[in-house]
């Protein structure tokens, strides 16, 4: 099978579960039929693309969850945590299928899980071809007479539909399901002379009579993923006789939306779009044609047009776009220096176009953080069954908008945060109403923008952070004494470090001394920050700040010798000039320097990376206040330069990994400036 198809069918296939995903979980207890019916269409367009790529178990798996969501839609099954939470599991399943098939490796059957839905629906497991299942319907019921529901069904699809890795094949498999065909005509006349065939053509229109006991709506929904290249007539043919052809019929259109490929015009010897001399249905009546397609009503209201690009492509034009805004600061310095009206301007005009350009590409790169929000909804309710709470998870912002590689690398920590606010902030039913509150606690997850920022918060409303039991491990580790008198957001700050853990308890969900160290960590690799606030009894909230793109970062220039260094703006605090009493030594300590009577360790940064300078006195240098989590300190430098964007290489990419270094970038005047990577300076000069 071509790789193009494959890849297709994959993302297709992502989107289609998140919408699985996140439907199932908002029709837990719901009886609105419009999210059934959502999932149901979700679920069937999975199917209908599983088979065009030969993906058999697929095809039975979404078979049986099709059926559980019928049940559901005609009040059979009601939508309660038993049946989601079966249709969830068929979820996770169909993700393993997914990756198994994509990676060349089929994984096992889950047929537990098939034969648990089959039983709850009554029937046999479907193995590996669509049509066997309806056989053993029809084997069990005892005679096709009993599917008394007669259809006719006009079927021609658009001449290129094969290009598109469509099979007609799969829709007969599909329809067999349903019932059982009387007849089947299948039309040639269309065939044009051998030498004017195309290969990948299709030709060929059917009409199609079959007996079933389901509903036209549900026979039409076969078709509903080929809408914009078919054209689909399906007609009740109940109480008909051979000579009954005045009857009006009950129509139900599938039309082709506005774009798709029309049909064939008609020849002479046609009229209504059918050839005078095709073959009568069954007793001899000529069946009626598929409409012909109508205008629409509003062109202009069309779906927006959407391309998939590769990552790859918008980094390689990133990457260019930062070149030009390189290679315009360099021609805006020495436009300077020839002092030219018209050069100036020019320049300047060129300045406002690159900032433009790198804006736009930016944006191109930027996507909503809801796909991200919405696959907690899934974590959160697993989480609540598995602790035996009640939580719901409220969101909002999540319209905001984030760089795709911030978006990709943040899941992981927030999923971290989420699951500490289920286990440690949120009590029992029975903790919450003997405290007052409601016995569902809420997790808040939202999104916004400040101060050219991404902020996200996680909060709750449990019980908050013991700061005694924080304070009482702390001094347990030999990081404060017990008698030290700091503020709740230095105490708070404890529990990012590594191996910290104030649970009871170990489980499955926390208390392994792994988590909110993780958390930091992976935070600061994208440059951002993390802080807690927490209320005794009210709750806790957890606030990120992140930069809006890894592409590019707001930093702060600095000389330590010949070198220039950028420092990322974000952990800046402020700078000042110590003089010799602010400074002090400690034996096996190190420097320290006073900061309005706070002393903080100093770091002299040419002696991290063995750069070369004549300030080695601190009070002839300066220090900038550098703010991590749960760490403040100096760092000295020779002087301050100024603001300015800097598009970031990768040393890595391009030269080998260095320590202490996120990346480097190039100046206006040509010269390269390495950016600093906080959280490895600090692993570097503290060695923890």
């Amino acid at each position: 099978m071509e790789d193009k198809l494959l890849n297709i069918f994959y993302d297709e296939s992502a989107e289609i579960i998140d919408t699985l995903e996140k439907g199932l979980v908002e029709l837990e207890g719901s009886d609105d039929p419009e999210e059934i019916n959502a999932v149901f269409r979700a679920a069937h367009t999975l199917k209908g693309n599983a088979g065009i790529v030969g993906f058999s178990d697929l095809v039975d798996l979404t078979h049986l969850m099709e059926g559980l969501l019928d049940k559901m839609r005609a009040g059979v099954f009601q939508p309660d945590a038993a049946n989601v939470g079966l249709l969830l599991s068929g979820v996770d399943a169909l993700k393993v299928l997914i990756h198994g098939y994509i990676a060349g490796d089929p994984p096992q059957r889950p047929q537990d899980l098939m034969e648990l839905m089959a039983q709850r629906l009554g029937e046999e497991v479907p193995h590996s071809f669509p049509g066997d299942d309806q056989k053993n319907r029809t084997d069990q019921s005892g005679t096709e007479q009993e599917l008394s529901g007669q259809f006719h069904i006009s079927l021609r699809l658009s001449r290129e539909v094969l290009g598109t890795g469509s099979d007609p094949l799969q829709l007969f498999l599909e329809l067999e399901e349903m019932g059982s065909f009387s007849r089947v005509e299948c039309h040639i006349e269309e065939l044009p002379h051998i030498e004017d065939l195309a290969v990948d053509g299709l030709y060929l229109y059917w009409d199609i009579w079959m007996n079933s006991q389901r509903d036209q709506d549900e026979i039409s929904e076969v078709f509903v993923f080929l809408q914009d290249r078919a054209e689909v007539n399906v007609e009740k043919a109940e109480g008909k006789t051979e000579t009954d052809s005045a009857a009006a019929p009950d129509v139900t259109e599938v039309k082709a939306p506005p774009g798709a490929v029309p049909a064939p015009p008609p020849r002479a010897d046609e009229k209504n779009g059918r050839p005078e001399n095709r073959p009568a249905g069954p007793g001899g009546e000529k069946p009626a044609p598929p409409p012909a397609p109508k205008a629409p009503a509003h062109p202009a209201a069309s779906s927006a047009a959407t391309i998939r690009v590769e990552t790859d492509k918008l980094d390689k034009l990133v990457n260019l776009v930062g070149e030009l805004v390189i290679g315009a600061a360099r021609v805006n310095q020495i436009a300077g220096m020839i002092h030219s009206q018209e050069l100036s301007s020019a320049v300047e005009s060129l300045g406002h176009i690159s900032r433009d350009l790198q804006e736009q590409v930016m944006r191109v790169r930027m996507i909503a953080v809801e796909g991200t929000f919405s696959r907690f909804q899934r974590v959160v309710r697993d989480l609540a069954a598995e602790l035996g709470k009640k939580i719901r998870l409220q969101m909002s912002g999540t319209e905001t908008e984030l760089d795709k590689n911030v978006i990709e690398q943040i899941a992981d920590p927030l999923k971290h945060l989420i699951r500490n606010s289920a286990d440690h902030g949120l009590e029992t039913p029975q903790e919450r109403l003997a405290a007052g509150k409601p016995e569902q606690g809420t997790i808040w997850l939202k999104a916004y923008q400040q101060e050219g920022k991404i902020i996200i918060e996680v909060a709750d409303d449990g019980a908050g952070i013991n700061r005694e039991k924080v304070m009482k491990k702390a001094a347990e580790k030999g990081w404060v004494t017990a008698d030290s008198q700091i503020s709740d957001s230095e105490v708070f700050a404890f529990m990012f470090q590594p191996g910290f853990s104030t649970a009871d308890k170990v489980s499955e969900v926390s208390g392994r001394g792994v988590g909110l160290d993780v958390v930091r960590q992976n935070i600061e690799s994208l440059r951002g920050s993390v802080e807690v606030e927490s209320k005794h009894g009210q709750g806790t909230t957890f606030r990120i700040k992140l930069p809006l793109t890894l592409a590019i970062i707001d930093g702060m220039t600095v000389s330590v010798g010949k070198e220039i260094i950028t420092i990322p703006l974000l952990s800046i605090v402020e700078s000042l000039r110590p003089t010799t009493s602010d400074l002090i030594v400690v034996e096996n300590k190190g420097e320290l320097v006073s900061v309005r009577g706070e002393f903080l360790p100093l770091v002299r940064l040419y002696k991290v990376f063995g750069f070369e300078t004549e300030r080695t006195d601190a009070t002839a240098a300066l220090v900038v206040i550098i703010e991590s989590i749960g760490r403040r300190f100096g760092m000295m430098v020779d002087d301050i330069l100024g603001e300015q964007q800097a598009v970031i290489k990768s040393l890595e990419h391009n030269y080998q990994k260095v320590q202490g270094i996120t990346g480097a970038t190039i100046l206006g005047d040509g010269r390269v400036s390495l950016i600093l990577d906080i959280h490895g300076l600090e692993k570097l000069v503290f060695d923890y």
